[in-house]
């Protein structure tokens, strides 16, 4: 944390200042200034704060202002991620009730992508290591996640319909590359269920021996088949609540996490065996700017997911894979949507 030295600066600088002005009483004040960049167009944004957040935020040492850079940092990646954010929506359309969405999700979520033949790009470390398909694909993709399937029924013959909404997801990992744990195996495909039959969840949830947290689950739920051991994981996605927050009241159903970057939203997954067993390691997913990851990435000694050739790409959540009782951060993940008929969907 450091100390900023303000001056008058002009609309056209970079660099956070003062501007005089005066109030409704004509008292003389500063305003705080300070510049933003957008995320996506790069474009620089000029702006000035009130009387009040002004006094809170400028330091008077003397005959000079000074501000913490920490809080000007803050806002502008807080400025920013909620712009990027933004742009990511776009690629989003209002569902159709029955048809996009059912009817017992309809008062949870009631928007759909644009397209439902894409894939999401999995990076670690700046490689490749995954790819997950929605059933809605066509061509090559759809025979690859017919080829999937095939492989799970072959191991798991009475597996609930895939094909239940054309948003569900089957993926694989790239050849040789070493899994997250608490997977043991690279011949592991995933299945994510997006909009599924409640009573189903609960039956799962029964099936799995999860505990009842009255968490606020996630309207995609995944399964995980390791071909080689024969063993289908559940991994369940947990929004981010006062019960999961809030130690002192619900300190039951807490859901300890590593300190993140600046971001829109977050949650959870947590990871269970089919004897009840949860995994040591749980998930932290969120959204921000590329920007803004690959600092918190340096400044925390973990690798960033993507080569830099990505960045621009539509990268729309990253996931911090870590140890539930040290905290310690065991994998960062980056996700990158790829429509099959859309060329450039954040721009």
């Amino acid at each position: 944390m450091s100390h900023i030295k303000l001056e008058i600066q002009s609309t056209e600088s970079s660099l956070p200042g003062i501007k005089p002005d005066i109030d409704e009483n004509n008292v003389s004040f500063n305003r705080l200034t300070f510049k933003s960049k957008h995320p996506v167009t790069e474009e620089l944004y000029y702006w000035e704060f009130n009387k009040n957040d002004s006094k809170n935020l400028i330091i008077k040492e003397g005959d000079n202002s000074y501000v913490e850079s920490d809080d000007i940092e803050y806002f502008q990646d807080s400025w920013a991620a909620d712009n990027y954010d933004k742009a990511l929506s776009k690629i989003f359309r209002t569902a159709v009730k029955t048809v996009d969405v059912p009817d017992e999700w309809w008062d949870t979520i009631r928007i759909v992508p644009i397209n439902s033949a894409m894939w999401d790009d999995v990076y670690v470390n700046k490689e490749k290591i995954k790819k997950d398909y929605s059933v809605g694909c066509v061509g090559d993709e759809k025979d690859k996640v017919d080829n999937l399937i095939a492989q799970i029924i072959e191991k798991f013959p009475n597996e609930h319909n895939f094909f239940s909404n054309e948003y569900n997801i089957i993926g694989e990992y790239v050849d040789n590359h070493t899994i997250r744990p608490p997977y043991k195996s690279q011949k592991t495909i995933t299945v994510y269920h997006m909009y599924y039959s409640k009573a189903w969840f609960q039956e799962l949830l029964t099936e799995y021996k999860v505990p009842d947290y009255s968490y606020l689950y996630a309207f995609w739920v995944g399964l995980k088949y390791d071909l080689e051991l024969s063993e289908r994981y559940l991994k369940l996605v947990i929004g981010d609540t006062e019960r999961t927050s809030n130690y002192q009241k619900y300190p039951d159903t807490f859901i300890p996490r590593p300190k993140i970057p600046v971001n829109v939203r977050s949650y959870f997954a947590k990871i269970y065996k089919s004897d009840g067993t949860e995994a040591d390691e749980y998930d932290i997913f969120f959204t921000t700017t590329p920007s803004i990851m690959k600092k918190y990435c340096e400044e925390n000694n973990l690798d960033f997911p993507f080569p830099e050739e990505k960045e621009k790409e539509y990268i729309w959540t990253y996931g911090l894979v870590y140890d539930k009782n040290t905290l310690e951060i065991k994998q960062v993940k980056g996700y990158i949507k790829v429509a099959q008929n859309a060329e450039n969907w954040l721009v």
